[in-house]
């Protein structure tokens, strides 16, 4: 059983393990600026977790986590079902703005590529994946979307938005990102013909 005690000194570590990614970047900080940060003998933080990766794994977790309840919170609202998908995407849009304002500052970049990172951007897509099914899901009851199968729809979307990552978004800028995002939701709702 985790004590409080424990609770509270994994959420210590992991901000202030998370202050030092910001500032030198994940290769360059170590368990033992990590310990120090936290005022904490380097034994001690080891007993919390085993290896830096663990930090920061579990700090893209929470941090995914949070983003998630808080987007739930804002699409449990009465719209119709395309209005919800149009808000769910700018969300995740304006999470994603935000957070390459915040890695530009960084000395390095902490992508998704390595190796650590991998199973947790897989579990942050694959919850992305399934309030996307949801809202076509409910577009479809609704009757506002005429889907015939659930997931090849699902693919196509993330698909269509999957430049939507924070590569994407340091090579451009914001106004240019904005553009072409606004661009990408107007095809996406209404398609590139023009109506009879």
């Amino acid at each position: 059983m985790v004590h409080v005690n424990d609770f509270e000194k994994r959420k210590l570590i992991m901000n202030e393990a998370r202050k030092l990614f910001l500032r030198f970047g994940f290769s360059k900080t170590s368990m033992e600026d990590i310990a120090h940060q936290c005022g904490m003998a380097k034994p001690t933080l080891y007993y919390y977790y085993n290896k830096k990766e663990a930090i920061f794994d579990a700090i893209v977790a929470a941090e995914a986590d949070t983003f998630l309840k808080n987007l739930d919170q804002k699409l449990n609202i009465e719209l119709p079902a395309d209005q919800k998908l149009v808000r769910f995407l700018n969300l995740i849009y304006d999470h994603l703005n935000m957070y390459a304002r915040e890695l530009a500052k960084m000395p390095e970049m902490m992508c998704d590529g390595s190796p650590h990172g991998r199973p947790v951007v897989k579990k942050i897509r694959e919850n992305f994946r399934e309030r996307l099914r949801n809202l076509l899901q409910e577009g479809c009851t609704a009757g506002i979307f005429a889907i015939t199968d659930d997931e090849s729809h699902v693919n196509a979307l993330a698909s269509m938005i999957g430049f939507l990552n924070i590569d994407w978004m340091q090579k451009n800028t914001e106004p240019m990102r904005r553009m072409t995002f606004d661009a990408v939701l107007d095809i996406l709702l209404k398609g590139l013909r023009k109506e009879q």
